[in-house]
């Protein structure tokens, strides 16, 4: 079983550029929890997650604290490259499922970017796209 089998094709993506408050309202419109991140280029270079943006409550709401809540807005003005996982950790399209789930285990991350031989994103494979895969598959019943 091999990544490109599984994967998601049509990814919604993330400019490195773009504020944080648009791509949050991307993820709630999808209902996603998290994105590729591409330079101008369309070149991965990293992955925003909700996860991400609730890492870094902590700093906002501190600063909350020390500003006016109107002003609150501006902190999600921010680029998300400010805020996204870098560098990207990614996997090819003809790597197994196998390595996939290593890397979900081992770097504790639920989704992968999935790139071609010219290192250009293809798709997304979820954490969640290869428990279904392994179900689903007659040899682990």
């Amino acid at each position: 079983m091999i990544v490109k089998d599984f994967m998601t094709k049509n990814v919604i993506v993330a400019y490195e550029n773009e504020n944080i408050r648009d791509v949050v309202l991307r993820l709630r419109e999808k209902n996603i929890s998290g994105v590729p991140v591409l330079d101008e280029n369309n070149n991965v270079v990293g992955v925003f997650s909700e996860s991400d943006l609730l890492a870094q409550l902590p700093d906002i709401l501190h600063e909350a604290e020390q500003i006016p809540l109107i002003d609150v807005k501006e902190l999600t003005d921010a680029p998300v490259k400010t805020i996204m996982g870098k560098p990207p950790i990614t996997i090819h399209e003809n790597d197994s499922l196998k390595k996939a789930a290593e890397l979900f285990l081992t770097k504790y991350i639920h989704r992968l970017p999935v790139l071609n031989d010219e290192g250009k994103l293809v798709g997304i494979i979820s954490l969640g796209d290869v428990l279904k895969a392994f179900i689903e598959n007659e040899s682990c019943q």
